[in-house]
């Protein structure tokens, strides 16, 4: 019997919100199977995948962007130009859409792209943004992220 093996589709919870991992590969470990995860790399292909993730942040997702940059709330406010008790409501919203305005949030979207110095195709992504703006609305779901790693 083999000591590993894969999921094709596996709803990790790691970061505090949903994310479906392709190909999780497992190990087995004294009679268990563990999830083989390297969290620094996941952290990574979800802040790439945010800014363009097809409905509204939720308020773990927005601790996440804010905890990853390494600011605290009210630096992160500071950098959004919006108060501090914004981000702690937003937070709060946990595992629900955040609902943060359209505009606060193509905002936010575009600071994650900027901080990760990918904005040489900055025009393209803020025009798809503006167009996608509109599944922000309430009456989209929270949906996990389906990211490859």
């Amino acid at each position: 019997m083999s000591n590993k093996k894969t999921q094709k589709n596996y709803l990790y919870n790691g970061l505090g919100f949903p994310i479906i991992l392709k190909q999780a590969e497992f190990k087995m470990i004294a009679g268990k199977w563990l999830l083989k995860v390297d969290v620094k790399k996941v952290s990574d292909a979800v802040i790439r995948a945010l800014p363009v993730k097809p409905a509204g942040l939720t308020g773990a997702e927005v601790r996440f962007v804010r905890t990853y940059f390494e600011l605290s709330k009210r630096k992160f406010a500071e950098e959004l130009n919006v108060s501090h008790t914004a981000v702690n409501k937003w937070e709060a919203a946990d595992q629900e859409r955040a609902k943060i305005e359209s505009h606060i949030e193509i905002m936010l979207r575009s600071y994650i792209k900027l901080k990760l110095n990918e904005e040489s195709d900055f025009s393209n992504f803020y025009k798809g943004l503006i167009d996608e703006s509109k599944k922000f609305s309430d009456t989209f779901e929270a949906a996990p992220l389906k990211i490859a790693v």
